[in-house]
């Protein structure tokens, strides 16, 4: 039996997710990395911008030019973090809430047309093998 060719479909998958994303992102340019930032920051209000590059997987230099876009865009704000003047802290804006809540629902759009025709027990098993790919850069 010839296995799938999985980082080929892997590659594939990823590319075709951000294009989709972008493709429907509007006139706000937020694109699929941006919405990540921004759902972060949903939850994790003012926080530190080392910690949404480590929870997003980023480089420092690749998160510095996306803040900047989003800042920009008018989604996100900096402030210097009070107790160590060397960090900084990023923060929804009022546009950046309402981003957050357009960009759930295109992923929820997303996620229905993803798992269209699979059962709960295929799911399961793509979802653990997602998270088994991901854990390899940890290791």
């Amino acid at each position: 039996m010839r296995l799938p060719r999985l980082i080929f479909l892997l590659f594939n998958a990823d590319r075709a997710v951000r294009r989709w994303i972008d493709a429907r992102s509007g006139d706000t340019g937020i694109g699929a990395s941006g919405a990540g930032v921004l759902f972060y920051l949903a939850g994790h209000e003012n926080a530190l911008i080392g910690d949404v590059t480590a929870a997003l997987g980023a480089s420092p230099s690749g998160m510095s030019g996306l803040v900047n876009r989003l800042e920009r865009g008018g989604c996100v704000r900096r402030s210097p973090d009070p107790d160590d003047a060397r960090a900084v802290r990023l923060a929804l804006t009022p546009r950046g809430h309402t981003a957050v809540t357009r960009a759930h629902a295109l992923v929820g759009d997303l996620n229905a047309q993803l798992t269209e025709g699979f059962t709960a027990e295929e799911l399961a098993v793509v979802g653990r093998w997602l998270e088994r790919v991901t854990r390899l850069s940890a290791r």
